[in-house]
């Protein structure tokens, strides 16, 4: 057991380096997430790929900070394995002809203690509009993050619009959570 215990932090250094070389992506810094509704289903769904481009906060006043985010859509899931191959298809993210979106929060107001409001800037689905987000920071060391935004996705090309007479067809608005590290 003795031989082992040096061997170990050796056996893990090898790993996250053959991960590197395999080409396996840095893990993202939070979770980013989103639900969407119908008539008969619930969905929940993730983006398991995306990361922090730009996190400018000068002298940790987040009120003057921006925070640019890139989203790699071809790792959208759901619980529903066929709901995440569909919404990869030209009938949501077309994810072969857009693969990323980005994501610039800046503008923030304060709300209250750690409590902010701001505008996210979006290109998504090739379009570029943008909605408000809350958020809140729950943790000053490293700065970390939890905010909500609504996205109205047929006003960025995903999807048809509502239509109540279709059972199956998806609300406009869309719920979008975001939980994330900024800094170290």
């Amino acid at each position: 057991m003795k031989r082992l215990v040096p061997v170990l932090p050796f056996v893990f250094i090898v790993a996250a380096a053959l991960r590197l070389v395999a080409g396996e992506a840095t893990p993202p810094p939070g979770e980013l997430t989103f639900a969407a509704h119908n008539s008969v289903y619930n969905a929940e769904g993730r983006f398991g790929s995306w990361s922090i481009t730009k996190a400018d906060i000068p002298n940790g006043d987040i009120t003057k900070g921006v925070v640019t985010i890139e989203v790699d859509l071809v790792s959208v899931n759901e619980t529903s394995a066929k709901l995440a191959a569909h919404l990869r298809t030209p009938d949501f993210f077309d994810v072969a002809k857009y693969q990323k979106a980005t994501i610039e929060i800046s503008g923030a107001k304060s709300k209250g203690e750690k409590r902010y409001e701001a505008t996210a800037s979006i290109d998504l689905h090739g379009v570029k509009g943008s909605c408000p987000v809350e958020f809140e920071v729950v943790k000053d060391k490293p700065l970390t993050i939890k905010g909500t935004a609504k996205l109205d996705r047929v006003a960025f090309g995903i999807g048809e619009p509502y239509d109540a007479a279709n059972k199956y067809a998806p609300q406009n608005e869309v719920k979008v959570a975001l939980s994330a590290k900024l800094s170290d």
